[in-house]
């Protein structure tokens, strides 16, 4: 396809609308804890992993979030481009990961350490911070930011 000039064309209009939902989200995440409160509800019971991104004002202050896959009973994926999106629409100027361990063991697997580490990496790209990274059982949480906090602040390098 060739153009000149006086070519023109159009682009689809973009329009983001947030649903009501169930969920109630805190007026500021201010630890990992808030973060586990928050989305236990959305992965309780639930028989395979859930990826959630929270998407947050410079106060800290939750501006949407988004259960961005449901995988298997033991794996999730996690697409920057995907996790990215919602987090970016809504001017975000940071995020949290989440997502839940079906099996009740909320240690970390290498695959989830690699997630963590280039999502650090991917974020920093564009300009975002993640803030952690946990993992949601029934009974705990991991957060990455508390127990492994040069794999999100470094990229784990």
């Amino acid at each position: 396809m060739q153009m000149n000039h006086s070519s023109s064309f159009k682009v689809r209009e973009l329009q983001v609308r947030f649903k009501a939902t169930r969920y109630r989200s805190p007026a500021r995440i201010a630890s990992p804890q808030d973060i586990y409160e928050f989305c236990r509800p959305m992965v309780r019971q639930q028989p395979r992993e859930r990826l959630i991104s929270i998407a947050l004002a410079t106060n800290n202050q939750v501006v949407g979030f988004e259960i961005v896959s449901q995988g298997t009973a033991n794996a999730s994926l996690a697409y920057p481009a995907e996790v990215f999106k919602a987090v970016l629409l809504t001017n975000a100027t940071s995020f949290i990961l989440a997502h839940n361990h079906p099996s009740g063991n909320c240690q970390p697997s290498n695959d989830d350490r690699l997630i963590a580490k280039r999502m650090a990496q991917a974020a920093r790209i564009i300009g975002l911070e993640i803030l952690d990274f946990i993992i949601v059982t029934e009974e705990r949480y991991y957060s990455f930011a508390q127990s492994e906090p040069s794999i999100l602040k470094e990229g784990g390098e």
